[in-house]
């Protein structure tokens, strides 16, 4: 067994389902103390925080980042979902390739690697859940992120062939945010509708209306989407309901962002009402904001191709490993989004190969692992 399945064998043996990270943590904090690095907390709650860590010299450093958190086990599985266990070349186990996979490869790359070379390891909580660990990191600790030159990270891209492996590079990511929509409309009794509005129906015709939006089209990224993740309405009383719920989930290119996401679906809605396809004579006209939630939401970023530290990966890459090169560009947000346009340095994704991540029977390559983890050790070297 190799050090990768090894360190592997112990991160799945520890449950992390967010947001119950903290066993996980206490092991890789101690982990990285071993093998030289100073150690961190940056702090969320008593029994929840992001590690950061760093080893090494130098005026700039190169940054590893891996989310500690899974999802739950879902599904029936063929296997003990906490115990890795191996046939042929898939290791099962929750959180296998999302991404204890990834993590296993660089902490085996960063402690066997010969160098003196500044590199930084950042672990997160909650990326599973509402990115809670990766927003607060960069809005609290700004200043421990000034010497990074760019952030490798550690999780599987999904190309259209493969989820994951040391020859696909993901450079950007879809945006996303939710929209709640409050509409409105007028009361009556019930046995003579045609004295109020209804506003189930208000709502309906929006609903259909929004496949005439043309959603913006990025050549990288591909299409902006959009679906209604949530319809509620309901007559109280023998009435014609007056209020309904909508909610809109959008996922972003470039160059829309969430405030031209916003201004797109009033201006829909605004053309609805002068063309009364909307009635003009509800109590009060439909309304849009942003979904409130703990966190910020995350817009859409592009890494260029032609940065010098992407090229130098690129041919490693070509140099050292026969699969054809696939570059990569997510069609849902991660982490990552926050890396890239919160601290304004290019984030290059690249885990190894695997598959059923969120769903039962996950599994990450072996053969992956260790390709993806030379594959760190040669960046490191050549950083």
């Amino acid at each position: 067994m190799q050090n990768t399945e090894i360190i592997l064998k112990k991160l799945i043996s520890i449950p992390s389902v967010f947001p119950e990270e903290k066993n996980l943590a206490l092991w890789l904090e101690e982990f990285l103390k071993t093998n030289g690095f100073k150690v961190e907390r940056h702090k969320l709650t008593n029994n929840r925080w992001n590690i950061l860590a760093e080893k090494g010299k130098g005026k700039s450093s190169l940054l590893f980042y891996g989310h500690m958190d899974t999802v739950p086990k879902y599904g029936n599985w063929n296997t003990s979902p906490f115990k890795l266990i191996a046939d042929g070349d898939k290791l099962f186990g929750v959180g296998a390739c999302d991404m204890k996979g990834g993590i296993a490869a660089f902490l085996n790359a960063i402690i066997t690697v010969k160098t003196d070379k500044k590199i930084k390891v950042l672990f997160g909580v909650d990326e599973e859940n509402i990115s809670e660990g990766a927003w607060r990191v960069v809005k609290e600790k700004k200043t421990w992120f000034k010497d990074v030159e760019a952030i490798l990270v550690g999780e599987p891209g999904a190309s259209a062939v493969q989820t994951g492996g040391v020859n696909v590079v993901t450079l950007g990511r879809r945006g996303r945010v939710v929209f709640s929509v409050d509409v409105y409309g007028k009361s009556a009794h019930g046995a003579h509708p045609e004295k109020g509005i209804n506003a189930i129906n208000e709502a309906a015709k929006l609903t259909l209306a929004l496949e005439e939006l043309r959603l913006q089209k990025n050549s990288l990224l591909g299409e902006g989407t959009l679906f209604i993740r949530k319809f509620e309405a309901q007559s109280t009383s023998l009435s014609i309901p007056d209020r309904a719920y909508i909610e809109i989930d959008r996922h972003l290119v470039l160059p829309e962002t969430i405030e031209s996401a916003k201004l797109q679906l009033e201006k829909l809605i605004n053309n609805l009402y002068k063309t009364d396809r909307l009635s003009q004579n509800a109590d009060s006209k439909i309304k849009i904001s942003v979904k409130q939630r703990e966190t910020f939401y995350i817009e859409p970023y592009v890494t260029s191709i032609s940065i010098p530290f992407v090229k130098n990966i690129l041919k490693l890459i070509k140099n050292n490993f026969t699969e054809e090169l696939v570059i990569n560009y997510g069609k849902s947000v991660a982490d990552d989004n926050i890396f890239a346009t919160e601290l304004k340095v290019p984030v290059v994704t690249i885990g190894p190969r695997g598959g059923g991540i969120h769903g039962a029977n996950e599994w990450v390559s072996r053969e992956s692992i260790n390709e993806v983890s030379k594959l760190y050790k040669l960046i490191i070297e050549s950083f």
